[in-house]
């Protein structure tokens, strides 16, 4: 609807079939899908507690956004590693 699928390589999400609904299965399919093994290498960003507790459960590590759905306690129960109040507050955590 936006046109924002031109800003990725690939776009990974729960699928019809109800197959992948949680979102550590989200996540185990986008990295499946891509061959990516080395989890070190890999930060789960996502606004809501659901975002966080899937990275924990595949082992990733996580940014939660206040700039989404959730809001800071939310994110800091779910467990994220970092929080970022703004676009340029996660830039500079993921560089």
């Amino acid at each position: 609807h936006f046109n924002l699928d031109g800003y990725f390589d690939f776009i990974g999400g729960a699928d019809m079939e109800e197959t992948r609904v949680k979102k550590a299965d989200v996540i185990r399919y986008v990295l499946e899908k891509n061959k990516i093994t080395r989890l070190e290498d890999v930060v789960m960003v996502g606004d809501r507690k659901h975002d966080v507790l899937g990275a924990k459960e595949v082992g990733v590590e996580s940014v939660g956004v206040l700039y989404g759905y959730g809001d800071r306690e939310e994110l800091e129960s779910a467990g994220a590693d970092h929080i970022a109040e703004t676009v340029e507050a996660l830039s500079a955590i993921l560089l």
